[in-house]
This record gives structure tokens, sequence and C-alpha cells, in this order.
């Protein structure tokens, strides 16, 4: 016979044993005392955090038979043994997951009127509710809305984002949070005693982190230890068992990459992939002590108690060697890895890490560039190409930002020290090649964007680390699309030293500084069509061919 679960065993058995959902159990322990409970509940959240473990206890706790109502649920009495055995007939569960569609509510609609056969009142818990169609949800609305005085529902869902607001509205709502790593670490150490094995501190702490929140995962994982380990857990033979990194790995590739020394990282990265274990994982690793390292650097590191002395230690010595640019990038460079190898679709896994770690390294973007888009014109562009006069356009727009004295060149960066109007003027050469080149964030060329940005913006001021540019109302919308201004923030934060961020910003005055007059809508859109033309004409050598 197979054994029972480490999870299912130590399922919380009173709101005291509810770990890390305070707010909830509290409101509840209240509505009993007071006799307010609702008739539906909507309980929202992540994966592993209590929900339905709250859910059963409401059920326990509403038809327990002790007479003291701070007692209940008593876990004594033969309704409570029953909840907690899975066999009282009015506590129902559903799987939304597998009972979609309007037929299934129906159903639930017509017994919702019988009464209950053991207990006081039936409870109807519907577990990952947001999966239940839309018509489903109607057929819902009005038994949840006005429910037999016999029926209590508790939704459950991690996605509540996708659940009608008729229904929401229909339900008091509460949000469990992800589990503290400290709590779940001691709720871990008093499971492993109870079961009469021992574990490193260190240990549980490695398994709690890989809950990343989740309760259920890590006493999961947990169950997964005790299985192979017998007496003892270590901090080894998590790591082995896991399939994890040795922290001694992700130190020594963080030591390589401090010191610019690309071919030992990559050494490092091929032996650890050559032993078999997941690159995903040894992204996350790496992510997660490059953050530390970050927030030691920035100043920030008091969250770091729970990190072993060694690792700790490793930290505080990375942090004093590390430029703050340099561990900002390849931060931001190895999390963008751990996405790509998630894909699953790259021949070799440990590409991205490689590329990663050569990218922050030596300055270099290894990327395919994308085909350089085509310009669209207006079906007006002859006609207003033959009102443009000879005149330059340079003098015809606000002042373009000078061509600064010095050219920074790829793989070197200058770190400001404070972000001012001279320093962005220092650095746009570098950020429009950099546009020009592909050098960006998703590998794109920017041809068209760093044309723009040379002549159709003007930089106007410097706030609160954010850059703040003039352009024209049509501009604006092209620059601030997703992927040119992902772009653009990328390049000039590279370039900068910092991480920043680029607005565009429409003033009517400043735009329309070298006229007299107001433009009107027509004027307007005529000079945003010549701004093309001049772009297609002038830089990538296009022809005007009129009708």
């Amino acid at each position: 016979m197979a054994s029972q679960a480490l999870y299912r065993k130590w399922r919380s058995r009173t709101f005291d044993e509810i770990i890390g959902q305070q707010h909830v159990t509290q409101t509840l322990i209240n509505a009993l005392k007071l006799d307010r409970v609702a008739h539906a509940y909507l309980f929202s959240g992540p994966r592993g955090t209590g929900k339905t473990s709250t859910a059963r206890l409401l059920a326990k706790a509403v038809n327990c038979l002790a007479e003291n109502l701070s007692d209940r649920p008593c876990n004594e009495c033969a309704i409570c043994r029953a909840v907690t055995e899975g066999r009282l007939m009015d506590l129902i569960e559903i799987d939304a997951a597998s009972n979609t569609g309007v037929d299934d509510i129906r159903d639930l609609r017509d017994k919702v009127g019988f009464r209950p056969a053991e207990a006081k009142i039936k409870f109807y818990i519907i577990d990952e509710v947001h999966m239940l169609s839309n018509s489903a949800f109607n057929a819902l609305l009005k038994t949840l809305e006005e429910p037999p005085a016999h029926v209590i529902f508790v939704l459950a869902t991690t996605e509540p984002e996708k659940i009608p607001a008729t229904i929401t509205s229909r339900c008091q709502r509460f949000d469990f949070k992800r589990i503290k790593l400290d709590d779940i670490v001691d709720r871990l150490d008093y499971i492993i005693t109870q079961e009469g094995f021992k574990a490193q501190r260190d240990a549980l702490e490695y398994i709690a982190r890989q809950g990343s929140g989740s309760m259920r995962d890590a006493i999961s994982l947990l169950d997964q230890m005790v299985a192979y380990s017998g007496d003892t857990i270590s901090l080894e033979l998590v790591q082995t068992v896991l399939g994890m990194v040795a922290s001694q790995s992700v130190i020594n590739l963080t030591d390589a990459l401090i010191d610019q020394d690309t071919a030992t990282g990559l050494d490092i990265i091929n032996q650890v992939v050559s032993d078999g274990l997941d690159p995903r994982q040894f992204a996350r690793e790496i992510v997660e002590h490059l953050r530390s390292v970050m927030l030691v650097k920035l100043g920030n590191g008091a969250g770091l108690n729970t990190m072993p002395d060694e690792t700790l230690a490793a930290v505080n010595r990375q942090a004093e060697r590390a430029n703050s640019a340099m561990i900002i990038k390849a931060t931001g460079q190895f999390n963008s890895a751990a996405v790509d190898i998630k894909s699953g679709l790259l021949a070799i896994p440990q590409l991205p890490l490689e590329l990663a770690f050569v990218e922050s390294t030596t300055g270099m973007v290894v990327a395919l560039p994308a085909p350089v888009a085509e310009i669209s014109l207006p079906p007006t562009a002859s006609k207003v190409a033959s009102e443009v006069t000879s005149q330059s356009y340079t003098e015809t727009t606000p002042s373009a930002l000078p061509t600064p004295p010095t050219k920074i060149t790829t793989g070197q960066v200058k770190v400001f020290d404070e972000l001012t109007v001279d320093a962005v003027r220092s650095c746009l050469s570098q950020v429009l090649e950099d546009l020009e080149e592909g050098r960006t964030k998703d590998g794109r060329r920017g041809t068209l964007i760093a044309k723009a940005l040379r002549y159709d913006a003007q930089l106007y001021k410097i706030f609160d680390g954010e850059i703040q540019f003039i352009t024209s109302p049509m501009m604006k919308q092209k620059f601030e699309k997703p992927q040119p201004k992902a772009n653009i923030d990328d390049v000039f934060s590279r370039a900068l030293g910092r991480p920043v961020i680029v607005s565009f910003l429409v003033d009517n005055k400043v735009s329309s500084s070298s006229s007299d007059s107001t433009v009107n809508e027509e004027d307007e859109e005529a000079e945003n069509t010549a701004a093309l033309l001049r772009v297609a004409t002038d830089e990538l050598g296009g022809q005007i061919i009129e009708d």
C-alpha cells in the first residue's frame, strides 16, 4: 500500500496551523465568533499557499459540534473527523478544470436545493474556478448571489484576473500571499522532527527556497529527501538529489565574471552542464547569486541573512571587487538567458549562458539582427512632398542635439557620477550607433528609430532618472511602441552605465517655436509626413514618385 504523502499527512488541522496567512485566518475566526460567515468566498493566490486547506477548515468550523465557538474546529467531533478523513457527504469539492461546461454548473445548481445529509451547512469548494467557461459562469451567477440558507460556496483560483467581475462582486475575496522563507523553514523543521529524522538548517533553507513561497512544493521536496537520505538530510545531498548546482561553481563563475576571464567562465559553464546538471537551474542560481552581489554592492543586503555563512562571505567579497554597472548588466543578461533556456527549443542548452557571459565580460552583443523594416508612407505622401521646401530639415525643426566630441566604442561603459544633460549629450553618438548596428536588447537594428531620434527629437530635461525628449505626436507614438521603447531604454542605460528611462513629451510651445502662429491639424500632419519623407530620401536613398 502506498504511503501517504507528507503534504497530505501534515495538512493544517486548525487555523493556527495555516502558515503566513494571518490576515485571512483572523478574519474568518472573527466571522465565526460573530456568526457573520458569508455565503460565498473567493480565495486567490499562488499554488501551495493554503487556499484549499483554509476552505476545508472553514467547512469544519461552521459545522463543528463543539459548544464553545472559540474551540471550533475541535477535530474531535464526528463532523470534524469526517472532514479530516474526506468522507463528509456535505463537503463537495469540484475541480473546475475537469468540469468546465455549462451542463456541469447546471447539475450543481439543481442539487444545491437539497438539504445537507449530515452537517448543518452544505459546502461547495470549486477549485481552479477560473477554468470555467463564460456560459458556466453565467449559469452560476444567480445561485452564487442568492444561494439557499444551508449552502456556502468557496471559490479557489490561482488566476483571479480571469474571473468575471460579476462573480467576484458576489464573493468576499481573500488574497493569499507567498509564504515567507523563515516560516517555511520552521514548518519543515517541525515536520522532519515529528517524522523522526534530522536535517541541517542549511538544507531546509535550500529546500524552502526551491519551493518559491509554496508550502506544498517545499514539503513535497522534503518528502523526496526523506525517501532518499534515510536519517539525516544534508545540503550536499539536497543539491545532488535535486540536480542543483553546487554553490562553489556559481561563486567561481562570478569571480571569472568580475575578472573578465572569458575562457575560465566558459569552461565552468560547460563543465557544469557536462556533469549532468540542469542549465535552467544553473541560470536561476547565477541570477540569484548576482542579485545578492548587486544588493550588497548597492547597500541593500540586509535580507540575505538566511544565506549560509560561506556563501554570504563570498557575496560580500565579490561585492567589494565588482563594478556596479557590470553586475547590473550581467544580472539582466543571465535572467534573459534563463528565459531563453526555458523555451526548450535550443540544440545546445547552455548556449544562452555562454552568450550571456560573453556579453557581460566583453561588451559584445551576440545576436542575429532582424531585417530592417520597410518604410510605410501615407497615401498623401506625394502631395505633401511637392510642398516641402528645399530648405534643410535641421533648419526648420528644433535644434538637433550637438555631435559629442568623444565617442564611446563598443564594450566600454562610462559610469557618470550624475545624470545630467551634458552626460546624455556626450553618449548620444554611442546610443545612435548601437541602435543602427543592432546592439540592442533584442538584437534588432533600429535604423529608422535612430534617424528619427537624431532629427525628430529634442533633448528637454533630466528629471529623477528620466530622460525627457520633445517630439511630435506621431513620432511619440512610434518611439513609445513596446519594442522600440525597450531598445531605447536599454541602449541609453548601457551608454550611461546606470538604469534610466527615456520618455517623449509633446509640447506645443516647444514644437512650434519656429513659427509665430499655431499649427493646425493639417499642417501638423503635413510636417510629420515630410519628416518621414526626409528620412526616406536623405538617409536611405529613396525616391518620391508622383502619380
